[in-house]
């Protein structure tokens, strides 16, 4: 079975990084063979390039050692209805797909090129027919603070290096809560970012979520990334009998 593409991460900023540390390397090297005075500049250009470097390896490989890491620890059923919400070109998308049969897997965003290159559906419907998932896949233009979905409709949420890209603590509180919302009861959740965690733990906490595990600053990634796993619990409202 062949892998997909699922592009570059924050490529605008990986190019920057990567043209800084190209210029502050040669300048340097040119500089320093006149005077000494300039090694910083060279070891500011390779810091710059090492990072840039880090986030290409984080694309190309960290992402997908964290969705196996993700989808094992969520035990994905055949027959679950699971939504990736920020799904992308669909890494876990098409992750989650791969473990159903008769189960169906839902995928929403907004599809900027700013915070990941080649970000369309049809890069997701591509990729889902390289890993032969595409049969069990939907995917919709849909805005994660307003999904288009019935409450309780999921028993699997999953999220990936999304969420942060929504600006204002408010306007993140919204995709959590529609989160929260569509889940059904027992529902898996799995948010992987690289910033807000503790922020989603407690908005889920306040709706009917239950957080297993937070784990915090994981170096596979870069920027280091943390990850949280909840399973929705709504408590039964019990009624005294007159």
């Amino acid at each position: 079975m062949k892998k997909g593409n699922y592009g570059l991460d924050a490529p605008g900023i990986v190019s920057i990084y990567l043209v800084a540390g190209a210029v502050c390397l040669i300048s340097g090297l040119r500089l320093s063979v006149q005077t000494y005075d300039y090694g910083w500049l060279i070891a500011v250009g390779l810091i710059l390039l090492a990072v840039g470097g880090y986030m290409i390896y984080s694309s190309k490989c960290g992402k997908y050692k964290m969705r196996e890491k993700i989808l094992k620890r969520i035990a994905v059923r055949e027959n679950d209805t699971a939504l990736d919400v920020g799904c992308g070109r669909g890494l876990m998308l098409n992750g989650l797909a791969s473990k159903l049969k008769t189960g169906k897997a839902y995928g929403i965003d907004l599809w900027s090129h700013k915070d990941q290159s080649g970000n369309n559906t049809s890069a997701v419907m591509k990729n889902a027919k390289l890993e032969g998932t595409a049969d069990r896949i939907t995917v919709q233009s849909a805005d994660m603070r307003k999904m288009p979905f019935a409450d309780e409709t999921f028993s699997v949420i999953v999220s990936s290096l999304a969420i942060h890209n929504i600006k204002g603590d408010e306007e993140r509180k919204k995709a959590i809560l529609e989160i929260a919302r569509v889940a059904k009861n027992g529902c898996r959740i799995a948010i992987l970012d690289i910033a807000h965690i503790q922020e989603y733990a407690d908005i889920l906490e306040e709706n009917d979520c239950m957080v297993e595990r937070l784990d915090k600053h994981l170096w596979r990634m870069f920027p280091p990334a943390s990850v949280l796993f909840a399973r929705k619990q709504k408590i039964p409202v019990y009624t005294s009998k007159k």
